[in-house]
Parts: C-alpha cells; sequence; structure tokens
C-alpha cells in the first residue's frame, strides 16, 4: 500500500532533477561560446603556439580507451581554428583557457570540483589553488596500475602546478617535455591553511643564528615591517619563556630553526607563520661553528626530538645552558644582572651517552587491515609525528638491548590482536633499576643514592641519570646545611613536592626535623617505607598540596628525642608552623610548572631563613625567584646542572637567604 503523497514527493524530486539539468545546459552553454569568443581573439602566432602545446598533449591519446574520451558533441565548432584546437580532453581544454588568459591578462574562470568552467568573480591572476580538472586518460593509467584515487588526485595537482609555471606570465615560452618532468618533480603542495605572510612557503632565507631558546631551537632574526597590537604583545610576553624575546617589532621578525649554534650562517626554507614568529627547516650550514659536531652519535639526532644539542660539543652545550638560566633570571625574573652573584659553570658529569636509566617510547595505533605497527620511537622535531627508534643513544645499553625485543613484542601482539587497547596507541616503559629492565609501570624497582636505598613504582617519577642524581643530592645537602650569615645552624627542613623522599631522606642525617610533602599519595607511601628501609626515624612525610605543610596538625619527632619511645606521645613531637623560623631550610623541587601561588603567599608568610629551589624548568624557576625576592630574600648561588646531556633539559639550584634587618624573624618564629 502507499501513502497518496508518495507520487507528489516522487514529482517533486523529479523537477528537481530537471531543473537541476536545465541549468548544467545552460552554464555548460555559456562556458562554450566564452570559450569560443576567447579563441577568436588570439591573433596568428599566439593560435601557431597553442595548436603546438595542443599536440603534444594530444600525442597520448591513444593511451585513453575510447569510452572515456569525452563527446565531441558538447563543443561548438564555428571555424577551421577552433575545430583544430577543439580539446578531446578536460586537460586540454583546461591548458587552452589558461594559455589566452595568460596571453591576454583577460578575467580567469576558476574551475570547479566538477571540472566544469564556471562563471565565477573577475580576477587578475590564476592560481593553482583554483585548478581540480578531472584527466580521463590519467585516471585510466592510475587505475589500471592498481593506483588508489588518492595518488591520481596527487598526479592531477602536480599537473596544474606544472602547466600553471608555464602559463604564468604572457612572455613565458613554452619548453620541451624533459623540463615539464623535472618541474613536476619539485611541485610543492601548499599546506591549505598555510598563512603567506610574512614569508611563501618553502621560501628560502638565508640567515644568521643570534641566540638558542631554552627548547634548544636556534633563533634567527630578518628586518620586516611588522605591526602588533598591543594585545598581542601583552598575550606574546606572557607565554613566551623561550630565552629570548620574540617581540619582531622591536629587533625584526624571528625564525626557529633547529639544530643550529648561534653565530652560524645557515640557509633555512620557511613552512609556517605564526602571528609574530616563523618556522624554518635548515637546508645548509653555510659558516659552521667551530664548536659543532658534523657526525654525531645517534643518525636521527637532527628529526627526532629526544636531543637538541647532538650536533654541538658537550662543552658548549654546558655553557649555553648556563647562560640561559642567566638570561632566565634576567627576562624573566626581571633581575639586574648586578643584583645576583654570577651563574656558576654548569655541573657535569663524564657519561654524555648512554647514561638514562627510564625510557617511554610511543606508538600509534595499528593499521585496521593487517594491524601492523607504525613508527616506535619519540616525536619529531617542531612535529607531533613519531620517528621510529631501534635504539636511543642517551638510554643504557641494557635498555637499549630490552628494546629490541620489546619493539619485535609490540609489532606481534599487533599482528594477532593480543594489544591491551587495539585501537588506540600507547606508551612503553623501560626502567633500568637494580632489578633489571622493567616495563610494567607497577613494578616495583630499587636503586641507590649515595648509600640510601630507595624503592619506588617503576612507572613513578625519580630522576632518571643515575650517575648524575649523587652529585645534585650533594649540592642540595651542602646548601641547605650552611650555617646562616649570622652562625646560625641549620636544623629544621621542609621537603615540598618530596616525590619519593630523595631530598629529605639525603638530608636527614644533618638535621633534628624533616619534613616531606607530596600530593600523590603512592610517593607518599614510598617514601615512607623508603625511610623505614634506610632506618631513618625523624622524617614525616604527608600527603596533601604543598601548601598544606605549613598548616599541618600532625607533630613531629626530633632526631634528638629517645627513638625507643614509640608510643608516638612524647615531648619530642613538633608542629611545622612551629619550627623556628631563622633556623629552618624549605627545599623546594616543583613540577615544570613551577610552584603554585597558594604555595608561595604561604611561604612568604612563613618566612623560612633559607629557600633550597630545584627546578627541570628554568623558566618557572625564574618567574617564582621575582616573587621570593620582592618579599625580603636575595639569591646567594645559582648552580645550573646537566642532568641530560645532548638534550635542552636544564637543572637549576637557586639557593635564596632572608635578607638581615628586612623584617628578620625573631627566635620564636613569629615576625
Amino acid at each position: 500500500h502507499r501513502s497518496p503523497k508518495q507520487p507528489q514527493q516522487r514529482s517533486k524530486v523529479e523537477r528537481g532533477m530537471r531543473g537541476e539539468e536545465q541549468q548544467r545546459r545552460l552554464r555548460k552553454e555559456v562556458e562554450n561560446n566564452a570559450f569560443e569568443r576567447s579563441c577568436q581573439q588570439l591573433n596568428e602566432k599566439q593560435q601557431t603556439e597553442l595548436l603546438n602545446w595542443h599536440h603534444q598533449l594530444k600525442g597520448s591519446q591513444k593511451d585513453c580507451p575510447q569510452k572515456l574520451q569525452p563527446r565531441q558533441k558538447n563543443f561548438r565548432k564555428k571555424n577551421a581554428f577552433l575545430a583544430t584546437i577543439t580539446p578531446t580532453r578536460n586537460i586540454l581544454r583546461m591548458t587552452a583557457m589558461l594559455y589566452i588568459l595568460s596571453l591576454r591578462n583577460i578575467s580567469a574562470w576558476s574551475i570547479s570540483k566538477a571540472n566544469k568552467l564556471t562563471a565565477r568573480r573577475t580576477i587578475t591572476s590564476c592560481s593553482p589553488s583554483i585548478l581540480s580538472p578531472t584527466t580521463n586518460a590519467l585516471r585510466h593509467q592510475q587505475c589500471s596500475q592498481g593506483g588508489s584515487q588518492q595518488a591520481y588526485s596527487t598526479n592531477v595537482r602536480k599537473m596544474n602546478q606544472s602547466i600553471m609555471r608555464r602559463f604564468s606570465s604572457p612572455s613565458t615560452n613554452l619548453v620541451d617535455g624533459d623540463q615539464v618532468e623535472e618541474e613536476e618533480k619539485k611541485a610543492i603542495k601548499i599546506p591549505r591553511k598555510f598563512n603567506p605572510v610574512p614569508f611563501e612557503y618553502h621560501q628560502e632565507l638565508t640567515l644568521r643564528v643570534v641566540s638558542l631558546t631554552n627548547l634548544g631551537i636556534g633563533i634567527c632574526r630578518t628586518q620586516i615591517d611588522t605591526i602588533i597590537d598591543d594585545k598581542e604583545q601583552k598575550d606574546n610576553s606572557e607565554n613566551n619563556d623561550s630565552g629570548d624575546d620574540s617581540n619582531s617589532s622591536s629587533s625584526g621578525w624571528v625564525i626557529m630553526v633547529p639544530n643550529v649554534i648561534p653565530d652560524e650562517l645557515v640557509r633555512v626554507r620557511i613552512y609556517r607563520n605564526h602571528k609574530t614568529y616563523s618556522d624554518a627547516d635548515l637546508l645548509e650550514i653555510i659558516e659552521a661553528s667551530p664548536n659543532r659536531i658534523h657526525e654525531p652519535k645517534c643518525p636521527l639526532s637532527t628529526i627526532c626530538g629526544g636531543c637538541q644539542y647532538q650536533h654541538m660539543n658537550v662543552q658548549t652545550q654546558r655553557e649555553w645552558k648556563r647562560e640561559q638560566v642567566e638570561q632566565l633570571l634576567q627576562r624573566v625574573g626581571g633581575l639586574d644582572l648586578n643584583s645576583f652573584p654570577r651563574v656558576k659553570d654548569t655541573v657535569g658529569t663524564d657519561e654524555v651517552y648512554h647514561y638514562r636509566s627510564k625510557i617511554t617510547p610511543h606508538y600509534d595505533a595499528p593499521s585496521k587491515n593487517g594491524g601492523l605497527i607504525g613508527p616506535i620511537g619519540f616525536k619529531e622535531k617542531m612535529s607531533r609525528r613519531l620517528v621510529d627508534i631501534p635504539s636511543c643513544a642517551i638510554a643504557t645499553e641494557r635498555i637499549n638491548e630490552k628494546l629490541t625485543q620489546v619493539r619485535d613484542e609490540v609489532r606481534a601482539d599487533a599482528k594477532e590482536g593480543r594489544l591491551r587497547r587495539p585501537k588506540k596507541g600507547a606508551t612503553l616503559l623501560l626502567r633500568d633499576a637494580n632489578e633489571g629492565v622493567i616495563t610494567d609501570n607497577n613494578e616495583y624497582v630499587t636503586t641507590k643514592v649515595d648509600g640510601l636505598t630507595f624503592r619506588f613504582l617503576a612507572g613513578n617519577f625519580f630522576q632518571n641519570n643515575p650517575f648524575m642524581l649523587p652529585v645534585m643530592v650533594d649540592h642540595v645537602v651542602t646548601a641547605a646545611t650552611k650555617p646562616s650569615s649570622n652562625g646560625t645552624i641549620m636544623t629544621h627542613l621542609i621537603d615540598c613536592y618530596c616525590g619519593s623522599g630523595l631530598f629529605a631522606l639525603g638530608s636527614a642525617s644533618s638535621f633534628d626535623v624533616c619534613v616531606g610533602i607530596e600530593v600523590n599519595d603512592r610517593a607518599v607511601e614510598e617514601a615512607r617505607k623508603n625511610a623505614e628501609l634506610n632506618d631513618i626515624k625523624n622524617c614525616m612525610f604527608v600527603s596533601a598540596s604543598a601548601e598544606a605543610i605549613f598548616e599541618s596538625a600532625d607533630p613531629v619527632r626530633s632526631a634528638t628525642v629517645n627513638s625507643g619511645d614509640d608510643d608516638g606521645e612524647g615531648s619530642g613531637g613538633v608542629l611545622v608552623r612551629d619550627f623556628p623560623r631563622e633556623s629552618t631550610v624549605v627545599v623546594v623541587d616543583p613540577p615544570r610548572k613551577g610552584c603554585s601561588e597558594e604555595f608561595l603567599e604561604q611561604l612568604y608568610e612563613f618566612a623560612p631563613q633559607r629557600v633550597v629551589y630545584m627546578s627541570c624548568d628554568p623558566a618557572t624557576q625564574a618567574r617564582d625567584a621575582k616573587g621570593l625576592v620582592g618579599n625580603g630574600y636575595e639569591i646567594v648561588s645559582s648552580q645550573p646542572f646537566d642532568l641530560f646531556p645532548q638534550t635542552r633539559h636544564i637543572e637549576s639550584l637557586v639557593v635564596f637567604e632572608k635578607k638581615r634587618g628586612d623584617g628578620e624573624t625573631d627566635n620564636t618564629g613569629k615576625d
């Protein structure tokens, strides 16, 4: 049974189809008439050149099956020339029109996705972005060879660009086929969202490298006129922690280039324009630095984002890390160079390769057909694409041996459908510890630092350079235990962001009382177990955010108290808020984002005699240093560490001391 409305609905569809057909025929007639009129306006020489070009393309017509050739009745033949030039394929028709436009510089016709010449708005030049013809012969050839539609579209785009280069100006002459093929090989696909201001896509420049960002990227400058409004300048200054001012309105447009050294002269190629700077690829080192390593140990160092400095010798790496810490204290911290001691030379060890005890390579989701895994490795420089890493030059030898096995297992599991998350990618873990190379995030491992044993989950945070870690702990302990300027001995230590208790437990023997605080519950449990494992009695660990430490209601047992008293109610208990300010040290080791505003406000109010600030990001450390200096502290030392050679990462230790005579605390800890 049919409802009475159905015939009427079909009638509307039919009428719509007839209307579309009428519009298509009318549009076709307009296009043909315009094409004929344009051809008739050519002089004899121009007609001859176009005819020669037409015959060159028509020579491949025999490769096109007859059924794929357009019907001749679609083209009108009003004179001898038009009959000769009438194209037998859409590509020939398009070429003739482009040639006419290039000679006469008249209004262009854009070509729609349906490959029909359509009257659009008047423009005075052609661009490859408006060309998308369908070439039946090319389609037949590609499909007969088993090619994909994507490959076919790519070939069409290359042909469009080649044709546009031929007829880009009225004075362009026809070239032979060899030159065309060479040009087609050089055809470039411009990204759809590319911003052509101030540089064109793949425009090449020769520049001098002036500095490095704290991300390890080279900074070049070129003088162009740019206008940036106040809001953009403000946003840029707030978000720029690169160690160099990239405000292009003051000292030139900034161009970021990887794998370079300051003072080198380089040739670069632009691939992205931002609002205030551009990104470029390195093409050639014209004048190399004497500090350049021309053959890095890792063959993937120029593309892998894991290492940024393998093209520099280690001495240059460490000098730049020292200079970057100093620049950030001035630029981000707003401190005058004369207001704090010179930043000390970067401390490092001889192990500059095969030192890292933990790596986390990634892989994307396996393919749907066959379950094949793509690259297993790390992100490409200045990109989110993955680079396949069969071995890592900075990872320990034991990790590299295990990595080969893990990669084979992952690929086999993907192919046989045994992956736990088959529709998503994943991150692998390889942790080198006393138990061997561990790949399970939830397995406990142990390691020794300065004679202390630390036990933690393999997936939890713990510093990954076992050669450098004891050196860093010694510097923290030395800075924390040094008597104050008036001779006061430091007796109490507060370790904020303590993790598994590395600095608190490492310093415990030098203090009466140590307290650690960490927001990660598992890490706090590990710290307590590590205190028991090393028979340390004077440390307490709290699971809370760092700012809560100053209000903790849990008493802390002093090392001077008889350790045999296990009732927990002894007279040796003391609250953190009652710690004597003049002999209290606060050790801070926050994550990359730095200290929270709430914690800093309470730290200013608590006003300990000394703050020992260890940071993995000197930019946020410099930001927090500005607040500490503004609240009665002064910098007494700044020491960078080369914890991860060959990379841009810096560990920085800055020691702050309470100024004497500036609201100094009394013996009770009250201001």
